[in-house]
């Protein structure tokens, strides 16, 4: 018998700008804090045991060998409960979702809980020892990257050059600036009413930021990112990564701190625990494009799941997409328009704003798109959603889900 899978409850912290509220926090710290929200939330410590804690993130903690277990640790969990952090960049805290899920259907765990965090305000470098003799050369500094400088008929893109990939999308689908700044100023102003409506409160963890000996910390708990303008400011921005092109730091997403995790057991357990789950897990996809053109990859991602589920495009209610770029997810609405046949109804796509405007923390993002899709549909009354994100290095991972509150 095929075991069914729920997720009960899914909570983060607000996100914070680089070198904002949350830089003092390190990213085991803010996800300790995020996953010890969660269990006073839902006391599942005191009802059962949970299996597995699975972390992601893009990068590495400075100290944190393995970010799941130290944020375990920090939030007080049992020693019992084992902890695995896995990393699929901006997606890993939806590839974390989608291998606890596969996990409990496997009959191999029955309670786990899965996210990610990312703190950009206390990005860690990297230094070799390669340079010989060690004492006598200056130690050498590594770049991050997402895939080999040398690939057979494969222009390479460094990390920090990362918007180069919304430009090739740019060129390859035909988005003109107007377009790429009016999708940014729509995801501002959804997120800034859906701020203003109180969406976000339960679900948020207040952090702890401190203000001095002198002063009690204050609780941060109200993103930060978000900065409605206007669209002639948008239209002024020159670009950030190609002279004449047409994505700009207007257009894009940010550099953040935050994290998130959801809770997921078999249907059964929550009925034994008397948890009323938010929604069913219904099906994961991953897929993989050049890294070239990495923003493109969920457009097949979304049809791979969908397929798996014996759905179609239309009978999603909600569709949340990482907006990495706003390029990027216009690429994603064509491909997957032009694959389908059907039209995508713009009031289902990440109709309360997204990346661009609460800020892209890589491995804590997932979780956020995540709870935003399973509680739109519960406000809405719709039945599926699926959310995804590209991944850089060329990577599309997706989870679709079923309401259970209808």
């Amino acid at each position: 018998m095929k075991r069914e899978v729920v997720i009960v409850e899914a909570m983060r912290t607000a996100f914070g700008r680089l070198g904002g509220s949350l830089k003092d926090h390190a990213a085991e710290q803010l996800a300790g804090i995020c996953l010890k929200g969660l269990l006073e939330k839902t006391k599942i410590c005191e009802r059962t045991k949970v299996d597995n804690v699975y972390a992601g993130m893009a990068y590495h903690p400075a100290q944190a060998i393995n970010l799941a277990r130290w944020a375990m640790l920090y939030a007080g969990m049992p020693f019992e409960t084992s902890a695995s952090s896995i990393e699929l960049q901006c997606g890993s805290a939806i590839d974390c979702i989608n291998h606890a899920a596969w996990k409990i259907m496997a009959d191999q765990a029955d309670v786990i809980i899965a996210g990610g965090c990312e703190s950009f305000s206390q990005l860690p470098r990297l230094y070799s020892t390669s340079v010989q003799p060690y004492r006598l050369n200056p130690i050498k500094l590594l770049e991050f990257e997402l895939q080999p400088p040398q690939m057979e008929g494969h222009k390479y893109i460094p990390l920090a050059e990362m918007g180069l990939t919304a430009e090739n999308l740019v060129d390859m689908y035909g988005i003109s600036r107007e377009e790429q700044d009016e999708f940014a100023f729509r995801s501002q102003t959804l997120a800034k009413k859906s701020i203003e409506a109180g969406y976000y409160v339960d679900e948020i963890v207040p952090v702890p930021v401190s203000q001095g000996k002198k002063k009690p910390p204050l609780d941060f708990k109200v993103d930060e990112f978000p900065r409605l303008s206007s669209l002639e400011v948008l239209a002024a921005l020159p670009p950030a990564f190609k002279k004449g092109g047409t994505v700009t730091a207007g257009n894009s997403s940010g550099f953040n701190d935050g994290s998130s995790f959801v809770l997921l057991m078999t249907a059964e357990k929550a009925q034994e625990l008397g948890y009323k789950p938010m929604a069913r897990w219904v099906a994961g996809a991953e897929f993989g494009v050049d890294p070239g053109i990495m923003g493109i990859a969920p457009a097949y991602a979304f049809l791979v799941a969908l397929k798996r589920a014996g759905l179609k495009l239309s009978d999603m209610d909600i569709i949340e997409c990482n907006e990495a770029f706003a390029a990027q997810n216009l690429a994603v609405i064509r491909e997957m328009e032009k694959q389908t046949g059907e039209k995508i109804d713009m009031n289902k796509w990440n109709p309360n704003g997204g990346a661009i405007a609460f800020g892209h923390a890589n491995g804590g993002s997932g979780g956020r798109i995540g709870m935003l899709c399973m509680r739109e549909l519960i406000r809405r009354g719709g039945r599926f959603g699926i959310f995804g994100s590209c991944c850089g290095g060329g990577q599309g991972v997706v989870t679709l889900v079923e309401n259970l509150q209808r």
